[in-house]
């Protein structure tokens, strides 16, 4: 996880976000639980074999800036309303109260479920005027 961590605030401090800017902990604490849940709850392969975890960070400036997590899992993960007694369920609530949406849907690939994806997405702040003509960021693979 310390390497999603690193891949987005790279891409955020190219983009010009700086770690001051409250956006980026936003991002970077959905991003941090949804990658979790996915090592914690999205494992479909025996154990010592390697899981993929996609993360994506996608942008329209001056518009909307969204985090996506892909995992292996066809389980869609819910919002529990009221957590466990283990403490699950607190994830996406906390996701709920930083993003400004999020949604999951099932990856499918010829009409089978292979697995899922989890966006989070952020409102552009309004004192986010920055040079936009070299906003592109690469997806990572988190293996």
């Amino acid at each position: 996880m310390p390497l999603s961590r690193h891949f987005l605030q790279h891409q955020l401090n190219a983009w010009g976000f700086t770690r001051k800017d409250e956006l980026t902990d936003r991002v970077l604490l959905a991003a941090s639980e949804l990658v979790t849940n996915s090592v914690l709850h999205g494992r479909t392969r025996p154990v010592g074999e390697p899981e993929m975890i996609g993360l994506v960070l996608s942008v329209k400036p001056s518009a909307a800036l969204g985090i996506l997590v892909t995992d292996n899992s066809p389980d869609v993960p819910i919002q529990i309303i009221r957590p466990t007694a283990t403490g699950d369920g607190h994830s996406l609530r906390l996701v709920s109260a930083i993003a400004d949406h999020w949604t999951a849907a099932p990856a499918t690939r010829n009409g089978t479920v292979v697995g899922k994806g989890v966006w989070a997405f952020f409102g552009w702040p309004d004192e986010a005027d920055r040079e936009h003509e070299a906003l592109r960021c690469t997806p990572l693979e988190v293996r």
